[in-house]
């Protein structure tokens, strides 16, 4: 089996934190009674949105204006980062972050399509899902936080010592990345990321790997990138029919991969989005994926057609 037919999807949001501190630890004191604008309802309009993708889409938009480079972003990770981040919350910032991940309260949150995605994924043999959450010595995190993060997400919280021991706090998180990515990503935290300053580091690294239901022939083909050059690949060529569909200005083409006879197992597959050149721009497409609700269910094939 080529590498492409056991494509491995490493996919992860890294977020490092410094002025959390009011709103995630322990000693930020709530008000008499309490707070009873944390549960407050936010704008309806937020309800249902798919949060994680309008923030992927500003991450691809900065990678294609820096290096330009290929690259994998998970719009899962982002939200159960920024999930957990709303456990720990109150008042206003609980209030910002509720509505921008879609959620009228902290327990609607939780029953979120998206937080019980994460609990299935840590029961599958193809992928892990795994989240950490790494706290300065000097900070406390409230029991709740804490509670929430090992309960719906599987969440390793760890005290270190950001002020004289980051390098080995930066090291601990880049071996938590290491072992829940199969020891595809190593260094996430890349020297000087951590320092004194730093006070928690919020970490979530998404891995899936799976064989093509059907494998492919695999040849070597030449490869046109912009500028002109034009380079050798590995490529994927198959006579068989495909699940493919013709939209107003794109194409989409899934690819299932295998769930070795287990008719409980999930139904993974690639969803691959082509524009039609002269019609509509690559950014134009995300656009409209991450704008639209259920545009990527609506746009995925489901009947097989001939190709040729």
């Amino acid at each position: 089996m080529s590498r492409f037919g056991k494509a491995v999807l490493l996919c992860l949001a890294l977020f490092a934190a410094w002025h959390f501190c009011s709103t995630l630890f322990a000693d930020v004191p709530p008000g008499p009674g309490g707070d009873p604008a944390e549960e407050a309802p936010v704008a309806s309009d937020a309800a249902g949105k798919a949060s994680g993708l309008p923030l992927a889409r500003e991450a691809g938009v900065r990678e294609a204006a820096g290096a330009g480079r290929n690259f994998v972003i998970s719009p899962l990770s982002i939200h159960a980062a920024l999930a957990m981040v709303t456990a720990g919350a109150r008042g206003d910032t609980r209030r910002e972050l509720l509505g921008f991940l879609g959620s009228a309260s902290l327990d609607e949150l939780h029953r979120s399509p998206a937080i019980k995605l994460v609990g299935r994924l840590n029961g599958l043999t193809q992928t892990s899902f795994a989240c950490g959450v790494w706290v300065d010595q000097r900070r406390a995190l409230r029991p709740e936080f804490t509670a929430t993060g090992a309960s719906r997400y599987a969440a390793t919280a760890e005290s270190v010592d950001f002020v004289s021991g980051a390098e080995l706090a930066r090291r601990r998180v880049n071996a938590f990345v290491a072992d829940a990515t199969n020891q595809r990503i190593h260094d996430i935290l890349p020297p000087g990321s951590v320092h004194s300053s730093t006070e928690v580091v919020l970490a979530n690294a998404l891995y899936f790997k799976g064989a093509w239901r059907r494998p492919f022939d695999v040849f070597t083909a030449p490869f046109h990138i912009p500028g002109g050059t034009t380079v050798g690949v590995p490529s994927m060529t198959t006579g068989r029919s495909q699940y493919i569909a013709l939209y107003p200005g794109f194409r989409a083409l899934k690819l299932p991969y295998r769930t070795d006879g287990d008719r409980q197992a999930a139904a993974f597959y690639m969803l691959i989005l082509l524009p039609d050149s002269g019609i509509l721009s690559l950014t134009d497409l995300y656009d409209k994926a991450v704008s639209m609700p259920e545009f990527i269910r609506k746009h995925t094939p489901e009947e097989e057609v001939p190709v040729g």
